[in-house]
């Protein structure tokens, strides 16, 4: 009987460890922002964020119930290639995916920028960061930034007309999901790129380009990169160049899909149930102990 206890008692902490977890269970409305960033190959790394997608936002779903998000942009690409420097390359270089939360409880969104500030203020942090506060916390949309990844799009040196996804970047500051520990988060991303443009012939022509699923495990929050080595997709059909590029009918679009699904991991899944099991089997736990809720929890 007494164990029956003790392992109530513990069960009983690590559930309120869990629900209390400092980064996560932040319900929130969200925001996507994508862009298109130029190559840094053209010396322009350090210039303000250009491209098709800039300023293009979508309110994701109000139930912050959901733990799945996604974004659909449809975007012109009369400028997809150019031959400014005599030959013909891509004009963007990397798509930027960002998710921007609003905390729906205020002292959830005081705590996490209590956290965002001491983590990312440089003389607080041991390591240094990409990230400015005034881009992760944004005083005009009274909103933080949840999620960050960057995808290069890499093109063949032969032919820009094919290319391939790099995945090199991805950053998670916190999280809707009930997690138990930092390697209990997941997050499956998903992208879908399709292309409409006219052949040399004047006809219209439509294609998937490329569709790739990302699902990533134990990540851990705060400004370090979780990618140590990029992702590389097969090689695909873009968009085609023409040799004659200037002369090419530039008529295009370009639709971009993206879905965001946060999970919990296996540690998590199984501290999470805790709570409402203890409520209705507090008497089968007590007496049959660690047995019985394995039962339970399978």
């Amino acid at each position: 009987m007494h164990n029956g206890y003790s392992l109530l008692a513990i069960l009983i902490l690590l559930s309120v460890s869990c629900s209390t977890h400092q980064r996560s269970n932040i319900q929130s409305e969200e925001e996507f922002v994508v862009e298109l960033k130029q190559p840094k190959t053209r010396g322009l790394a350090s210039a303000a964020l250009q491209g098709l997608f800039a300023g293009a936002k979508y309110l994701a779903d109000k139930s912050t119930a959901s733990l799945s998000s996604s974004y659909r942009q449809s975007i012109s690409i009369n400028d997809y290639y150019n031959t400014d420097l005599g030959y013909v390359e891509k004009t963007y270089g990397q798509i930027h995916i960002k998710k921007y939360s609003k905390p729906v409880k205020k002292e959830e969104e005081q705590k996490i920028k209590e956290v965002l500030i001491q983590e990312l203020t440089p003389n607080n942090t041991s390591r240094g960061t990409s990230f400015v506060l005034k881009d992760v916390i944004r005083e005009d949309k009274k909103d933080l930034l949840n999620f960050h990844a960057v995808i290069e799009i890499e093109s063949d040196q032969e032919n820009p007309g094919v290319s391939r996804l790099k995945f090199s970047e991805l950053y998670v500051f916190f999280s809707k999901t009930k997690v138990y520990s930092d390697v209990d988060l997941n997050a499956l991303v998903s992208i879908k790129i399709e292309g409409q443009w006219r052949g040399a012939d004047g006809a219209p022509q439509q294609k998937v380009l490329i569709e790739q699923n990302y699902d990533f495990k134990k990540l851990k929050y705060g400004s370090e990169n979780q990618i140590k080595k990029p992702i590389e997709s097969p090689w695909y059909y873009d968009i085609p160049a023409f040799s004659d590029q200037d002369k090419a009918n530039k008529f295009g679009v370009l639709l971009v899909t993206v879905e965001l699904k946060e999970y919990e991991g296996s540690k998590s899944k199984y501290v999470n149930k805790i709570p409402s099991l203890l409520n209705e089997n507090k008497k089968s736990i007590i007496d049959g102990g660690t047995s019985a809720l394995e039962k339970m929890l399978d």
